[in-house]
């Protein structure tokens, strides 16, 4: 099985298999304390699950990591309980060893444990430096780094800040939960920033989850159609037809800000300062960061 597995493609099961075999066999001695019957139990459903992942994945998951690490972090924890114990009956039974051998391996398994304990050591100092702006305070508040931090996408150098002055003054002026249109990019970029901050519904959200949450209801390209018609709405230059796209949505604020810039250039952008006062009016204005509210009409 192990090497059936292997040829596969899942390389890991030369390994796993015979351990999991090892573990279900010493579990099934009859003579087994209970103690010692639990950390085995724990120990091959471990070694199981790293197998499974391998094997069973769920679709489209990207380069199966939402299976992968969330399964780990329980096979992890399953690992760490049997080891602690595995580590307790070897301290007992040391009297069987000879010396050197004993201390070789205490040695070993100290090596190991230095090296493991050095990640959350270096892993979090780097983590700690590792930021947008190094100069932002040192704080619990999610939006303190916006306030110093520029963010280059799409040849643009965005000013961070002023998409925080915007989100400050929707938090503090907007009851209710009305509708917004922001822009959308693809993941792991700055889009739907205004959205993430105030918690305000928007026309459409972060892409990549919305198309794998609804794609099991609905064809993902409902997602997809949605994003082009934000595109179209930023690129218009009919504001009948920008108006329409408003009432579909049951829109209430419209955000043009540097990533709008950035994304949808051209003559589109023009008639959010044309149309001020009749068909949306500027509620908000930081730089080149825009807010409109959308009248009744």
């Amino acid at each position: 099985m192990a090497l059936g597995l292997t040829l596969w493609g899942v390389h890991i099961a030369w390994l796993v298999v015979p351990l999991a075999a090892w573990a279900g066999a010493l579990l099934l001695r009859p003579d087994l304390p209970p103690g010692r019957r639990a950390a085995l139990f724990l120990l091959g459903t471990g070694l199981t699950l790293t197998l499974v992942v391998e094997v069973v994945v769920l679709e489209g998951d990207i380069g199966r990591m939402n299976t992968v690490f969330k399964f780990y972090l329980q096979v992890w924890t399953l690992f760490a309980v049997s080891a602690a114990a595995a580590w307790g009956w070897l301290r007992d039974g040391r009297v069987l060893w000879r010396p050197r051998l004993w201390h070789g391996w205490v040695a070993g398994l100290a090596l190991l444990v230095w090296g493991a304990a050095l990640f959350p050591v270096l892993g979090g100092m780097a983590k700690v430096k590792d930021r947008m702006a190094p100069e932002a305070p040192h704080t619990l508040d999610g939006m303190a780094y916006m306030d110093h931090a520029r963010y280059f996408d799409q040849n643009w150098d965005m000013d961070l800040s002023q998409d925080a002055a915007a989100i400050r003054w929707l938090r503090e002026h907007v009851d209710g939960s009305p509708v917004i249109v922001e822009g959308n990019t693809v993941e792991y970029r700055w889009g739907s920033r205004y959205a993430i901050y105030t918690g305000l519904p928007s026309v459409v959200g972060w892409n990549w989850h919305q198309r794998q949450q609804r794609g099991v209801v609905t064809s993902p390209e409902w997602v997809t159609d949605r994003i082009a018609e934000v595109a179209e709405f930023y690129g218009t230059t009919d504001p009948q037809g920008a108006l329409a796209f408003l009432r579909r949505y049951g829109v209430r604020y419209i955000i043009v800000g540097q990533l709008e810039r950035a994304y949808y250039p051209g003559p589109g952008l023009d008639k959010f300062a044309e149309y001020n006062g009749y068909l949306w009016r500027e509620v908000f204005r930081t730089g080149e960061t825009v807010v409109y509210e959308v009248g009744e009409r």
